[in-house]
């Protein structure tokens, strides 16, 4: 049952929703899923983190040139720790929304399911904002190419 009401503090209207038994059971199932895959996101992130840590031994018994092998270990293991550092955030709403979600069930409390489903909103806005960047790089890199391609043609 919805009522509609106005909301003295922002002006804005409010519509009460009440969950039924099965939307928490969907909302409590969602949750397990979100915190397994944002414990395996931490988990990946640590690797990463590790692996950049990693990247001058690696280069260095890849390439037999010191000054080249050096630069290109500096340079993974920059791009592998800022990978993770743009990465940590999405996976961090992610967490936020299993244990506030798991706090609201457990307790019924509508203002901690409030902040759950807002880092809900903040994983998949990042993500989206994400997606949108890394399209318009591609976008981007392929005009690129073509223009190349095409004055190479001529």
């Amino acid at each position: 049952m919805e009522t509609n009401e106005l909301n003295p503090i922002q002006g804005k209207e409010v519509i009460a929703m009440e969950l039924s038994a099965e939307s928490v059971v969907y909302l409590n199932e969602t949750r397990k899923w979100t915190i397994f895959l944002s414990i395996l996101g931490f988990i990946f992130i640590g690797l990463m983190v590790v692996a950049s840590l990693f990247m001058g031994v690696i280069f260095g018994s890849i390439s037999n040139d010191v000054a080249i092998s050096g630069a290109a270990s500096m340079g993974m293991g920059v791009a592998y720790i800022l990978i993770a550092i743009l990465y940590f955030f999405p996976i961090f709403y992610l967490y936020k929304f299993s244990n506030y979600s798991k706090n609201a069930i457990e307790n019924k409390d509508s203002n901690v399911l409030n902040l759950a489903f807002k880092n809900l909103k903040s994983h998949y806005k990042f993500m989206g904002i994400l997606t949108i960047i890394i399209l318009s790089i591609y976008l981007l890199a392929f005009l690129i190419m073509a223009i190349v391609g095409g004055i190479g043609m001529l």
